[in-house]
């Protein structure tokens, strides 16, 4: 203890016997609770002796550790003896008072294999340690918690230049850790479950999700009724699951307990869950689906939020398993169902289903209302002054989020089908739910992560655009990335995209300067490297500089003529038949802002059709993990991956960076040059892609100025015809289909092919109708031989 104690008195600050030094006893006067118990501290049966015999440095940090309102511990000398101040007292909870002077090893027992290397780097190097988030393992509220830190850990230094004890300053983190970790398990769950289609297939996925979070969900089983009613386990996670149902569950679940025995669920349990588990029901239309068996951490507190995660959780599930459910009893309102899943606002929803219930039956007017907004069809035939029937829009819940009303024609005997009618409205009544949940979710990613990005993408004959932006998840500042797209005299296609250096609202403000002054230029008429050279200009004449890279290319779909040019920015990658290769080898010029007089030149090249580009941000391709070539290579790799659409190209480069932690923003744009007047598809026969035809289909007709009714009806009746060729195709060559829409003197010709031979449906309701749904949207001829089918609608365009 002499290197703790100063060697042989030097550096002590004097004081009378059994008097404390002034500035000790100013300290413990000033030092709230922790000054009150060091004052009063029977100090007689300690290393360290009366305070009057302690080192300066002693003196000295325990007088910063008392006045200062951050957490703070310090361990002095060899048996790293513990002081603490008032605002320590909640991180150390139950141990407090009882390890104050005394040696860590005891009192920080069950973290010591973690905190003694720690403090014995700090005393054998003499530099400080800092860690941000950093784990720990505490014992403070009667069992063995999870916990998080932000940490410094300094020498004080004593009379000699040994050092005597470790400061530490500390921030507790736990509950943002906490927190930002179940939103990933929130996000991943809802991206899992968006698609599935079976009880099978969302137990798994389910399961799988949370089987990646044990931290959180030690164990997990999803329980659903089947046909007779009975449970049956559909995925599980964390250990064997039994085969069937337990007692145990049945009884918590009819009785509405919540919890139960984990002994009397699992055989084995996992060592980190708790010795109950929670049962949580799975409801689907107002009633009981199934149940989720949930096992709760023993290292972490049954707080508000960690209940609220489980309740999430089942509520995902649940309306899974409602969605799946709605999707199987609405099959048979397959024509009205491909537009209605296709509104996204709730103005949407009610025009499309206004259009749909008057074609449906045999109606005169439709009228439909929610939350202010009314949507109206009418065939201007006669009809009653009351409506024939008023059925309500109903979600999940019971309360009716708006009404669909109709009227029958005013002539005696005329009747409407009620029952396609109450599906209708069910249907309707889901979507409109979820449209309000989309709305309110867009209002709150358009103010928070977009506000700054385009709204919306130009779309120009003989270009596909795609976009996305992930904001970054480990920085809760806004970042610097930003794309633009616009269209020059209706001919050109202009894309940039760039990356303010820095983060924050100046960051945003700069990014905001770039992109409205970069698009004027552009817009002026002036080429890439010019407009770049003036942003370069500009931005050297405003009082704080900002630096930026940025890339921005010209693309004239009539000709392939491509014109771009470079600041800083990462290549893009050009992706055709025979690879995928970056746009050019060499950096064009330096970032923006970093050479006040610096010029930029516009480089020319040619885009043909079928050929890609992709532009991105670092934030792509930069990852602590992983060398930079790697990432660049593993971002060829799946860029060379077959897709369809340059939007599920998006999606599969953003595979390696979605869903985990992102230290930076992430903005994607992605260009195809296309046939202006006709593109086609092979899809593989799944109900499941043929979002990726409504898409392509959609980006051509607005591309062609195509009218919203012409637009509509196209896109359900192209739907329609390839769902009937995945859907009536016997013993199929290939498990594909082959889609070609072209547009010849104001027509659009449509062809879809199978490779099967044609299986005529069978039994009764809708199913069947889709030739003439077809028909009636335009003239349809069917061509049937061996060796395959071939459908082909042409309809004029409304002038």
């Amino acid at each position: 203890m002499s290197s703790a104690l100063g060697n042989a008195g030097a550096g002590r600050l004097g004081a009378a016997d059994g008097e404390l030094p002034p500035q000790l006893a100013a300290a413990f006067a000033a030092g709230g609770e922790m000054g009150r118990r060091l004052a009063d501290f029977d100090w007689s049966g300690t290393p360290l002796g009366h305070p009057r015999h302690w080192p300066a440095a002693l003196v000295n940090a325990v007088g910063m550790m008392l006045a200062s309102s951050a957490q703070i511990v310090m361990f002095w000398g060899e048996d790293e003896l513990a002081f603490y101040n008032d605002a320590y007292l909640p991180t150390i909870g139950g141990k407090h008072p009882a390890a104050l002077c005394q040696p860590a090893r005891t009192y920080w027992a069950e973290t010591w294999d973690v905190l003694a290397p720690l403090l014995a780097g700090v005393r054998r190097t003499g530099r400080s340690y800092h860690a941000e988030d950093h784990p720990f393992l505490l014992d403070r509220h009667g069992f063995l918690e999870q916990t998080y830190f932000n940490i410094s850990y300094d020498p004080v230094r004593v009379a000699d230049g040994s050092v005597g004890g470790v400061f530490c300053i500390v921030a507790e983190t736990t509950g943002r850790v906490l927190g930002e970790r179940r939103l990933r398990l929130l996000a991943e769950l809802g991206s899992e479950l968006a698609d599935v289609g079976t009880a099978a297939a969302l137990g798994q996925a389910a399961a799988a999700v949370l089987d990646r979070h044990r931290s959180d969900v030690p164990f997990a089983q999803v329980w659903l009724r089947d046909e007779a009613q009975q449970l049956t386990l559909v995925g599980h996670s964390g250990g064997a699951a039994p085969p069937a149902a337990p007692a145990a569950l049945v009884r918590a679940l009819d009785n509405r307990v919540g919890s139960a025995e984990v002994g009397d669920l699992l055989d084995e349990p996992p060592v980190e869950a708790a010795d109950r588990a929670l049962v949580l029901p799975i409801t689907a239309a107002n009633q009981t689906a199934g149940a989720l068996v949930v096992g709760m951490s023993r290292r972490l507190p049954m707080t508000g939020g960690y209940r609220d995660l489980f309740d999430l959780v089942a509520v995902q599930i649940s309306r899974s398993v409602e969605r799946g459910q709605i999707i199987r009893r609405l099959r048979a309102l397959a024509d009205a169902a491909v537009a209605v899943n296709t509104a996204r606002s709730t103005a949407d929803v009610l025009r499309v289903a206004a259009r749909h219930a008057l074609n449906l039956v045999e109606v005169v007017r439709v009228v439909v209302t929610a939350g202010g907004i009314r949507a109206e069809e009418d065939t201007g035939g006669g009809a009653t002054t009351d409506p024939s029937f008023v059925l309500p829009l109903t979600g999940t819940g019971t309360a009716p989020l708006g009404e669909l009303r109709v009227w029958g024609p005013a002539v005696d005997g005329a009747e409407t089908d009620e029952a396609a009618l109450t599906q209708l409205a069910r249907l309707v009544g889901v979507r409109l739910e979820n449209a309000q949940l989309f709305e309110a979710e867009h209002r709150i990613a358009t103010t928070l992560q977009h506000s700054l990005l385009p709204r919306s993408l130009p779309r120009l004959a003989g270009a596909v655009v795609a976009s996305r932006y992930l904001p970054g998840t480990a920085d809760v500042e806004v970042g610097g990335d930003w794309y633009d797209a616009i269209v020059l005299n209706d001919q050109e296609l202009v894309l940039v995209i760039g990356d303010v250096v820095g983060k924050g609202v100046q960051a945003a403000a700069a990014m905001g300067q770039l992109r409205n002054a970069l698009r004027a230029y552009l817009l002026e008429g002036y080429d890439p490297g010019e407009s770049l050279t003036r942003l370069n200009r500009l931005v050297a004449s405003t009082e704080h500089r900002s630096f930026a890279t940025v890339f921005c290319l010209l693309f004239h779909p009539g000709t392939g003529r491509l014109r771009y040019a470079g600041a800083g920015h990462p290549s893009p990658l050009l992706i055709r038949a025979g690879g995928v290769t970056f746009l050019h080898d060499r950096a064009l010029g330096p970032p923006v802002g970093a050479v006040p007089d610096g010029t930029y030149r516009t480089v020319e090249g040619e885009l043909r059709s079928g050929s890609r580009l992709l532009l991105y941000t670092d934030g792509l391709i930069e990852d602590r993990q992983v060398d930079i070539d790697e990432a660049l290579a593993q971002l060829c790799a799946d860029a060379a991956g077959p897709s369809e659409h340059v939007a599920d190209l998006i999606d599969t480069v953003l595979g390696q960076v979605d869903g985990r932690p992102r230290r930076d923003d992430v903005a994607v744009i992605a260009l195809e040059a296309a046939e202006p007047h006709r593109f086609s598809l092979r899809l593989p026969a799944d109900p499941t892609r043929l979002s990726v035809l409504r898409k392509r289909l959609e980006d051509f007709l607005v591309a062609h100025g195509v009218g919203e009714t012409d637009l509509f009806d196209l896109t359900v009746a192209i739907s329609e015809a390839a769902a009937n060729a995945i859907e009536h195709p016997v013993d199929p060559a290939e498990p594909t289909i082959g889609v070609e829409v072209a547009i010849e003197e104001h027509t659009v010709v449509a062809t879809v092919r199978d490779s099967g031979r044609w299986r005529e449906p069978t039994g009764a309701g809708f199913r069947g109708r889709g030739l003439s749904l077809i028909r009636a949207l335009g003239e349809l001829s069917v061509g049937r031989t061996p060796t395959g089918t071939e459908v082909t609608l042409r309809r004029r365009l409304q002038e």
